[in-house]
């Protein structure tokens, strides 16, 4: 996770693949579309062709112009991607140009994408799925970047968006981690090596959000672990098809950090799939349709 981390960037960087696979590749329908300064978008698409997600290439077009466009390793984000979007519907987290209606061609009907076990069909879920250290266990450390200042959501109404929590590698992480049974402050922070003000930041957005509550173990003085909720918990095979991402397009001699094994004996072999037909999606067979998600209480 934290290898694909490094290679995606932060959520301005998430913005600009999610308008990728939406249709733009030109820098003025990026700028269009996304906003903001024009020295931020051209340092991101800078930094995904660097990490060989984006490559230049003439418009098809118009030949006497370059053109911004996914390359294999980029369009392999798909799954993940279409998972995002998925998830951001089911819970009705706002994303902004994030599609909010999905049809499988295949089958014409309305669905969202699941993932499920390759080689028995069920859903892979954070229960149902087990993990062993890989040759390559250990944690990479993060690149030193210029912290921008978060948004910080309010205790009554948080407002976050799709991309606030799935593109800032912090948050990211913090909920990683869930997964291998880290649950209290202190253990989060050795791990991770977070400034503990940091940590405070996005283990409270996570909890105003819904993803995480907190649960007292110890009375005095009072102190708390973080458990996924059940939203959180569905965020757990957007986090494997990164994983396998990372494992496919970005791998280490050392081998992957950790290996996954479903309840039905077989290695982790994730496909996504129609919720409808439980036919495999692709980009050639799923239409989408942009909007506004409804918030869920």
């Amino acid at each position: 996770m934290n290898r694909a981390l490094n290679a995606l960037g932060d959520r301005w960087s998430l913005l600009v693949v999610q308008e990728a696979f939406l249709g733009a590749s030109r820098f003025e329908e990026f700028h269009a579309r996304l906003g903001g300064a024009r020295s931020t978008l051209s340092s991101r698409l800078q930094g995904l062709e660097r990490h060989g997600i984006l490559e230049k290439r003439p418009h098809r077009e118009d030949g006497a112009r370059m053109g911004y466009h996914l390359t294999p390793r980029g369009l392999g984000l798909f799954d993940s991607m279409l998972l995002m979007w998925g998830w951001g519907v089911r819970w009705g987290v706002g994303g902004g140009r994030a599609p909010i209606v999905f049809t499988h061609q295949t089958c014409g009907k309305a669905m969202l994408p699941e993932l499920r076990c390759g080689d028995c069909g069920e859903p892979l879920t954070l229960h149902s799925c087990t993990f062993t250290p890989g040759p390559g266990e250990g944690m990479e450390s993060l690149p030193v970047q210029r912290m921008h200042r978060r948004r910080q959501p309010s205790d009554e109404a948080p407002t976050i968006e799709l991309v606030d929590l799935l593109g800032d590698r912090w948050t990211a992480l913090v909920v990683s981690v869930q997964y291998f049974g880290v649950h209290r402050f202190d253990e989060m922070q050795s791990l991770l090596g977070i400034a503990s003000n940091i940590l405070t930041d996005r283990l409270r957005t996570l909890e105003l959000s819904g993803i995480f509550e907190r649960r007292l173990y110890e009375i005095t003085p009072p102190r708390y672990e973080y458990r996924l909720t059940k939203k959180g918990m569905d965020l757990y095979p957007h986090a494997l098809s990164m994983m396998t991402w990372a494992d496919t397009w970005l791998k280490d001699k050392a081998g992957p950090p950790v290996r996954i094994k479903h309840k039905c004996g077989a290695a982790l072999n994730p496909v996504v799939a129609c919720s409808a037909c439980q036919g495999k999606l692709s980009m050639a067979d799923v239409l989408m349709k942009a909007g506004k998600v409804r918030e869920k209480a």
